[in-house]
């Protein structure tokens, strides 16, 4: 009895993660086909990528992606990836690359602490 009872609790667990993992899919596909739209539809997809998606990944991403295009939408997600991975030289590198000149040479001085030996903050 109780090993079903374990079982159905990973299995549970289990489908959680999957709409979890389906969530965040969802959003990005949102975001990017956004990309091409209004920056109100932008900004709310954006929005709904960092509610819907864990860790910093997905957010680097999108905010990689629309870095020369929309630099006010890559910046928030930037900023948000920071904040999930304070110790993330990827999130700090793609902060740099978003932000605006000056929040961008603060960002660069963070991703070369995190990594001394890269060229430049850029991931």
């Amino acid at each position: 009895m109780l090993l079903a009872a374990a079982a159905i609790a990973v299995a549970a667990a289990l489908i959680g993660l999957e709409r979890d993992r389906d969530g965040c899919q969802d959003a990005t596909r949102a975001a990017f086909l956004a990309s091409s739209g209004p920056d109100a539809l932008l900004e709310r997809r954006a929005s709904a990528l960092v509610d819907e998606c864990r860790g910093a990944e997905p957010l680097e991403q999108i905010a990689t992606g629309l870095s020369e295009t929309h630099p006010r939408a890559a910046t928030g997600l930037a900023r948000a990836a920071t904040a999930r991975e304070p110790d993330s030289y990827v999130a700090w590198g793609v902060l740099a690359i978003a932000a605006p000149p000056r929040e961008a040479a603060v960002a660069a001085r963070r991703a070369r602490a995190l990594n001394p030996l890269s060229a430049d903050a850029s991931p």
